[in-house]
């Protein structure tokens, strides 16, 4: 029987045991009574928390110790330097935390510390913090392990590293863990201090002004939209090019310095004075950002000391040249050349009226449309409709074509670029009588050079250019060579060299083929489909180019031509009346002297009965033309 005392000793133990659960049932943490169990293969180490709630990370090693928070301007450090933390770098370590996959755990006294590296002289300890400073993760990482670990879709091996967590109660196994972000740490954690200058979003830059020994320039923007077009505003009011102010803006953010170290305190190592000097103005802020480089210390030195004023403490040794993986200030364009509109021109094509076209020698040329109706011109005294595919060239020229060089803004004699006689002029007037006319002369060198009428501006343009501009009036003939339409179609008479002549008769109530050759009937051999094509190609006939009269490349083609189509057609006026038969002869004939290389030809000229123009067609087109409609064996 046992004694009084020791049955209230019982109790009393019991007692408390109870009361320790309840309280750790109270606060959701059995835990410290019956211990945590490992996290298994494939969860996350750490999956409570989300990464806005992150408000400080502690970092420590054997050799340096360091403690950042995140503030309404980004991370900063407040130990071992008072500065700007790397952004990318707080991702990095919070991203990592969180993604944090388990690969295998042991217990800790399974795992050597030689093995893991986890001991407090070798491991990197990370701590992140809450709003309330409670502790949101707490680990230490060791070495790299021998585990290459799966990707989610097992396309890849990633490297795994082995982490011990240092919450209560969990400090007992070791993990391997997929994922490494040694590199992070390197240099007694001084990468984690932000070696980029400039730190904004795109969205809210107001103004750039940037002042080098090649002169001092200013591009300003009037809204946050997006879609709010950069302004060159000094020295002159300019139209920027999009993708270079895009590059430009990427690059100040992405500007990185080699190394970056407090600034110094004695004036035996002050500063050289300033030879670029980058502002960057907001339009949330009254404050500028503004960066100083100094003078190079020598022609040879790979980088240069500067400062920016929003992180008075800061020195940058910024590269001056393009290195691996780095920005360089020779990769910021910092001339207004480098970042002004290199186009010729801006038109709005669905407002255009009239264009004009007027060569130094020969015939100018007018095309004129009214409301929303088709291009027309005059071609040999005649109204006829333009040609729309010569038009969306030239103006596609117009609007695309990029400057090779500037040449001048302050042009009062033009004649060193041959444009007080130019060879070419252009003149687009809009529906509201605005207009603008180019210039176009050659040097004597043979280059080819550009002005707006009426401003003083002169550019460098390809020579090249000239070529995508039609000059004379045929070649602004319609493109579409006839009109011709299956329903009215009677029959095709169809030659090439060392055949006899085949005329195929079309029926278009049952869409059936006819066909005879030197008297014979042979419509078995007509294959429907075949002949179906190449009827579709005779209705769709587009010229690529039209010829002079007598150009004698294709004159000389033509007399031995290598396809001739007669194709004869019932007439309707707009009534559907007959009015006629249309009977017209096409010939075609590749060039006589083949290209260089043996290559195909890709166009063939062309001569159509009756018509006072020669023509070129591509290879496409002649193919379809060309096509047998017989089976043959």
């Amino acid at each position: 029987m046992r004694s009084l005392s020791f049955t209230l000793v019982l109790l009393v133990t019991a007692s408390l045991l109870g009361g320790v659960a309840g309280w750790c049932m109270f606060n959701g943490d059995l835990g410290a009574l019956l211990g945590v169990p490992p996290t298994a293969p494939g969860a996350q180490l750490y999956s409570t928390f989300r990464p806005e709630e992150v408000r400080k990370i502690q970092i420590s090693t054997r050799n340096a110790n360091a403690e950042f928070i995140k503030t309404s301007n980004g991370w900063m450090a407040t130990r071992p330097w008072q500065d700007r933390m790397d952004p990318d770098a707080a991702m990095a370590i919070i991203g990592f935390t969180l993604g944090m996959r388990v690969e295998d755990s042991a217990e800790l006294d399974e795992v050597p510390q030689s093995e893991s590296g986890l001991s407090v002289d070798q491991a990197v300890a990370i701590r992140l913090e809450g709003e309330d400073g409670g502790a949101l993760a707490k680990y230490r990482i060791g070495k790299r392990s021998l585990w290459l670990a799966r990707s989610a879709d097992d396309s890849e091996r990633n490297p795994t590293v082995f982490v011990q967590p240092m919450d209560k109660h969990r400090k007992s196994h070791v993990y391997i863990c997929a994922g490494d972000i040694h590199s992070v740490f390197r240099n007694n954690l001084g990468f984690l201090r932000d070696h980029h200058p400039f730190f904004f979003h795109p969205l809210l830059l107001r103004e750039i002004r940037i002042r080098s020994p090649k002169g001092e320039m200013t591009l300003t923007r009037s809204s946050t939209d997006p879609k709010s077009a950069w302004q060159i505003t000094k020295p002159l009011e300019l139209r920027t090019d999009t993708e270079a102010i895009d590059s430009l803006i990427k690059r100040l953010g992405k500007l990185a310095a080699v190394t970056v170290t407090d600034h110094p305190t004695t004036p035996a190592s002050a500063l050289p004075a300033t030879e670029i000097q980058i502002a960057l103005a907001y339009f949330n802020t009254e404050a500028v950002s503004v960066l100083d480089v100094g003078t190079p210390e020598s022609p040879t030195a790979r980088d240069v000391r500067a400062t920016v004023s929003d992180r008075p403490g800061t020195v940058f040794s910024l590269p001056l040249k393009p290195e691996r993986n780095l920005v360089s200030l020779a990769d910021i364009p910092t001339t207004v050349n480098d970042l002004r509109d290199p186009t010729l021109t801006h038109l709005n094509p669905a407002g255009l009226h009239t264009v004009l076209i007027q060569p130094a020698t020969g015939q100018s040329i007018e095309l004129t449309r009214e409301g929303e109706k088709l291009w027309t011109t005059r071609i040999d005294g005649a109204k006829c409709k333009a040609n729309e595919v010569r038009l969306y060239e030239l103006l596609t020229t117009m609007t695309e074509q990029r400057a090779i060089g500037f040449e001048s803004d302050a042009a009062t004699d033009f004649s060193p670029w041959g444009l007080d006689r130019p060879v070419l002029k252009l003149s687009f007037i809009a529906r509201d009588s605005r207009s603008i006319t180019l210039r176009f002369g050659l040097d004597k060198h043979g280059r080819l050079f550009a002005n707006r009428k009426g401003t003083p501006s002169v550019i460098r343009l390809d020579p090249s250019l000239l070529t995508h501009i039609a000059v004379n009036p045929y070649e602004w003939r319609q493109a579409r060579l006839w009109s011709v339409n299956r329903v009215d179609l009677e029959k095709i008479e169809r030659l090439v060299p060392d055949e006899p002549p085949l005329s195929l008769k079309y029926q278009f109530g049952n869409e059936s083929w006819t066909a005879e050759t030197e008297g014979r009937d042979v419509s078995d051999q007509v294959n429907a489909a075949r002949a179906n094509y190449m009827l579709g190609g005779i209705e769709n006939i587009v010229v690529a180019r039209w010829l002079a009269r007598n150009d004698p490349a294709a004159t000389a083609a033509l007399e031995k031509p290598s396809l001739t189509l007669t194709v004869t057609a019932r007439q309707v006026d707009e009534r559907g009346q007959p009015t006629g038969a249309f009977c017209r002869t096409l010939q075609l004939a590749p060039p006589l002297a083949p290209p260089p290389g043996g290559v195909p030809t890709q166009t063939y000229y062309g001569r159509l009965e009756g018509e006072p123009y020669l023509f070129l067609l591509d290879a496409d087109a002649y193919d379809r033309l060309a096509i047998d409609p017989r089976d043959r064996k």
